[in-house]
């Protein structure tokens, strides 16, 4: 490759909209620019700059040359008007135009953290409800095996990385966007990243090397996590115990270093003390801590190789706190350290699972364009830690996800999706209210989502199942897991499938599809983990206020949003489910089959 190639930056219907000029273009093969129908520029590629051109032109804000006037001739019918504006816009939203070979600008290259559903299983729903064909490795070779589970086909219990280097190689002769896991890529997953320790990186520092490459080639996106406050419970023989005692030893503050202090080799050195100097006691043994706080080490000295080999030519990274506390731990002095490395080229934020969606979701809203939001919480908590695993505010974490999805706030509830959030030390009134809003936005056609940020146990959960609410009509919804995780979840569903609503005249089949399968999939498995929690063998079973077939009928009853210009809902086919699996024996991990029609 001799020059980097990115994902275009479409513009919002109505196609006559004020636009921003984006200097990037889409490469759509050797056809000659004389030969190019809508290359206005006469640069080769068709891009969001040739569709400018003519939406200035059809304006009277610009003039073509006879050359370009030619090109502009879409639909060969000797006229240059909107219709083949708006063939132009199809062709860049991936549509087939004229016989012409659609443009290979979906195609993202996707390295997930796990095989986990949440990092796999959700992210094919999203990126197909949205027009992305993802290119993912063979599953076994990013897949994680705890000590439950049958090993990998190689033996191994993690990713195979040696193996995963070569595929980066190979997508890139393919691919021209990429969203890569740093963890998996460099440790074989989470888990592996808990627990690997070699001194040598000899193979880590070839796969950074790698990624650096990719990163000056490609629009490339990256997610890394800052190590949680213990290892992995049942990987490698660590009990809950363990898993319980490394906890709270991570979790005793240490000295705050800042200024020329914070450094790498400082947090190291005072992994084994408190703020006071002291030597923090362990009670399971100096092998245990030794392997825990080596582990620590090499992940810390990793992710700082990394940021300096990458930083500058990565479009995006996104660092996540997996297991973290709103207290000081062994993890401030590395967040800090980190999030000043960043600068403005990527955040850091209480995320883990939600990684691999936020980052699918940037990448659509760069091929797309980014919608606005507009914010809403509903109870007390958004000033409060998130929860217990988070490091700030919930209204911090929230903000800090909408930077990573590449999209900005606005007060202005015109035009803009509107994000409910109910929060933590919410009353029935609150409750009610947001039941309210979310019925009468329905009704009205405003694009709305909706985060239970509650950590109540299905509280409002209940609600949305009493089929009052037409809950296929709302783009985005989560009550998963953690509130950072629920809330990176549920904005990825909502901001990609608007950005995409926004940029298509209509929603294509495949992806209707796509998106009932990532909204039936969160609301069975999210309302189900609330209300029977790890309760496995109650999920299926009729007699629960939250059974699967009840959440099948409130969604089978209610139409979807395909189209934003004008705003249109449309029916579809009947949803199933069925092949429940839990690979991990825990609620909240479960997956299943999703037919549609």
């Amino acid at each position: 490759m001799t020059r980097k190639r990115f994902l275009p930056a479409l513009l919002c219907l109505p196609l006559l909209a004020v636009v921003c000029l984006m200097s990037v273009s889409l490469a759509v093969g050797s056809t000659s620019s004389r030969e190019m129908p809508g290359d206005l520029d006469g640069d080769g590629a068709l891009s969001a700059y040739d569709l400018t051109l003519y939406l200035q032109y059809l304006a009277g804000e610009t003039s073509l040359s006879d050359r370009a006037l030619a090109r502009a001739d879409l639909n060969g019918d000797g006229e240059r008007n909107e219709k083949d504006a708006e063939l132009l816009q199809q062709y860049l939203s991936g549509t087939e135009v004229n016989g012409m070979e659609t443009a290979n600008t979906k195609r993202v290259a996707y390295l997930p953290l796990d095989n986990r559903p949440v990092n796999k299983d959700r992210a094919v729903y999203l990126s197909q409800s949205v027009g992305i064909e993802l290119v993912l490795p063979e599953e076994t070779l990013y897949r994680t095996a705890l000590d439950t589970m049958e090993p990998n086909p190689d033996g191994s219990t993690i990713g195979n990385r040696e193996a995963l280097l070569e595929w980066m190689k190979e997508a890139d002769e393919t691919c021209d966007a990429f969203v890569l896991s740093v963890d998996q890529a460099l440790s074989g997953g989470l888990v592996g990243s808990r627990w690997l320790q070699n001194t040598d990186l000899s193979l880590e520092n070839e796969i950074i090397d790698e990624i650096a490459y990719l990163c000056v080639h490609n629009t490339v996106i990256l997610f890394d996590t800052v190590m949680r406050l213990a290892s992995t419970s049942g990987y490698q023989g660590l009990d809950l115990d363990t898993y319980n005692a490394l906890r709270g030893y991570g979790a005793v503050a240490r000295r705050s270093l800042s200024g020329d202090e914070l450094t790498v080799e400082n947090i190291v050195a005072g992994y084994r003390y408190d703020a006071n100097g002291r030597e923090i006691p362990f009670s399971r043994g100096e092998e245990i801590l030794r392997h825990y706080l080596t582990s620590r080490e090499r992940k810390l000295r990793l992710a700082d190789r990394l940021l300096d080999k990458v930083l500058g030519d990565a479009e995006f990274l996104y660092i996540g706190v997996d297991d973290s506390s709103p207290q000081k731990t062994i993890q401030t002095n590395e967040i800090d350290y980190l999030t000043a490395k960043l600068g403005d080229k990527g955040v850091l934020s209480a995320a883990t699972d939600e990684l691999g969606l936020c980052c699918l979701t940037r990448m659509a809203t760069l091929l797309y364009g980014a919608p606005k939001v507009h914010l809403t919480y509903f109870g007390g908590g958004k000033d409060l830690p998130a929860d217990e695993f988070d490091i700030g505010t919930l209204d911090d974490m929230l903000e800090t996800h909408l930077v990573c999805l590449n999209v900005e706030k606005t007060d202005d509830t015109k035009d803009a999706l509107q994000v409910l959030v109910l929060t933590r030390n919410n009353s029935s009134s609150d409750r009610q209210s947001l039941l309210n809003r979310i019925k009468s936005n329905l009704s009205n056609g405003v694009p709305t989502m909706l985060i239970d940020a509650s950590t109540d146990a299905g509280v409002f959960a209940r609600t949305l199942l009493d089929g009052e609410v037409p809950i296929g009509k709302l783009l985005g919804y989560s009550c998963w897991n953690t509130v950072a995780n629920a809330t990176g979840i549920a904005l990825s569903q909502g901001i990609s499938r608007c950005a995409y609503l926004q940029s298509v005249p209509e929603s294509t089949a495949e992806a209707n599809e796509g998106f009932l399968k990532s909204m039936t999939f969160g609301y069975i498995k999210d309302v189900s983990y609330k209300l029977f929690h790890a309760n496995i063998d109650g999920i299926e079973r009729e007699g629960y206020p939250c059974s699967v077939p009840q959440v099948l009928r409130v969604l089978n009853g209610s139409g979807i949003v395909t189209s934003f210009s004008p705003y249109a809902e449309r029916g579809h086919a009947e949803v199933t489910v069925s092949n429940f699996r839990y690979p991990w024996n825990r609620t909240f991990e479960m997956t299943f089959d999703i037919q549609v029609g």
